[in-house]
């Protein structure tokens, strides 16, 4: 129920996140659309006036190219000025422009007085401004008065410009294609970097929200453990007595109640055994750490548990680990006993002692019924157990005592049948 709920939650988080994300990105999209659209406000206003600069210094110079090279802010701003016909013939140039031009008919575009086409130009860092040089305006309401007649046009208006369609002006703009390319630069980088941040804050919260469960737990722990050890303190005497009293009775009773009192007395070793695995998982786990040889250990623990040496060690023999000597001899004791309650033939059970990388290996092999996939996830969680008459402390006390070694152990299937425990320990000094 815990993982599903937990699943449900980084499922909830991983959407949230990506909702987040969404609009924030939307947000960036809008903010950068309105720069944009204010940057090309202004290199149009700018273009405008430009024109509008041009098309003055008329009245004191022949052509737009007289115009342009004397006014030096002219010369800064035009890349080339050219007038073309209907046909897309050029009549006049100035600078660089197109050969030969023509546009297409674009609504409202030229169905009014007036054209207005800007071209973006990014290689030349410029605009192109396309528009006629003359149109005339709309007929006047009836009534009112014609308008005066204007004087003719005479020199470069009357010789070209008259009969000029379309007007081209390019017009150089650094400053708005910096701030263009500055735009797709950092657009990307505003992307990921908000990607990379909602994933940091996500992983912020999960990781409190863990925190938080595992304080909770701990609290648990704590409440949980204090009456633990108030219970097995509890239970030792009445089992004290129970044992004693068993042996009067053993000794008294005729044959046929011996085997009634063989029962009292298995269940009295039994619930011993549980008081005594809770006060392992109870006390502290590191215990008197010193160097040891976990070879001489486990030939010790195999020795004592199955009457004959199970022990093999490798070419290369197992560093000395810094542990306590009772609490390894513990999580071998537990181990082995688990390998021998697993079944399979006894010839099948061996431990091995070896070297891998820096740390001493410690495995315990069986050949019994190995571990179900279901089994495999809680085995090391306190009071689970597989066996009928289990109290599944043992494992759980075994990871306590190596992990406070700041070591590993961990439970796998052999190929062929069987578990394989191994114990992963960093070693110190070399064994002789």
């Amino acid at each position: 129920m815990n993982r599903t709920v937990g699943k449900g939650k980084r499922l909830a988080s991983i959407g949230l996140a990506f909702l987040i994300f969404v609009v924030l990105s939307a947000l960036a999209v809008l903010i950068f659309r309105e720069i944009r659209k204010g940057n090309t406000l202004e290199s149009r206003n700018d273009a405008e006036r430009t024109m509008n600069l041009l098309l003055a210094g008329l009245r004191d110079h022949d052509d737009f190219g007289s115009a342009i090279e004397s006014m030096q802010l002219l010369q800064d701003k035009v890349v080339g000025v050219a007038a073309y016909t209907e046909t897309g013939e050029r009549l006049y140039v100035w600078g660089m422009t197109p050969e030969f031009l023509i546009i297409a008919p674009q609504k409202g575009n030229l169905s009014g007085p007036t054209l207005r086409i800007f071209k973006d130009m990014p290689t030349n860092n410029s605009i192109a401004m396309l528009f006629h040089p003359f149109r005339a305006g709309p007929a006047p309401p009836p009534g009112r008065n014609p308008p005066r007649e204007r004087r003719a046009p005479t020199g470069f208006l009357l010789t070209t410009l008259r009969r000029a369609d379309l007007m081209y002006l390019e017009i150089r703009e650094p400053e708005y294609w910096s701030g263009r390319r500055a735009e797709s630069i950092l657009f990307p980088l505003i992307e990921a970097t908000l990607a990379a941040l909602i994933v940091f804050v996500r992983g912020l919260v999960l990781r409190n929200a863990e925190y938080r469960r595992r304080i909770e737990e701990q609290k648990n722990l704590v409440v949980l453990g204090t009456a633990a050890s108030t219970l097995a303190h509890e239970i030792k005497n009445p089992l004290l007595s129970i044992r004693l009293q068993a042996r009067i009775l053993e000794k008294t009773c005729p044959p046929s109640a011996q085997r009634e009192i063989g029962i009292i007395n298995d269940e009295v070793e039994r619930l011993s055994a549980l008081s005594h695995r809770v006060g392992d998982y109870l006390r502290d786990p590191a215990g008197n750490p010193q160097l040891i040889d976990p070879a001489d250990i486990a030939l010790e623990v195999g020795m004592r548990l199955c009457g004959r040496n199970i022990l093999r060690v490798s070419e290369a023999p197992p560093p000395r680990i810094d542990m306590d000597p009772e609490r390894l001899r513990s999580v071998l004791e537990n181990l082995v006993r688990n390998a021998l309650e697993a079944g399979g033939p006894e010839e099948g059970l061996s431990i091995e002692a070896g070297r891998e990388g820096g740390a001493a290996r410690v495995d315990v092999l069986d050949r019994g019924t190995g571990l179900s996939p279901e089994a495999s996830a809680r085995l090391f969680d306190p009071f689970f157990t597989t066996k009928s008459r289990g109290t599944g402390i043992g494992l759980s006390v075994c990871r306590r005592f190596v992990e406070a070694a700041e070591g590993r152990i961990m439970l796998e299937p052999r190929s062929g049948g069987g578990c394989r425990a191994r114990v992963l320990i960093p070693g110190g000094e070399a064994s002789p």
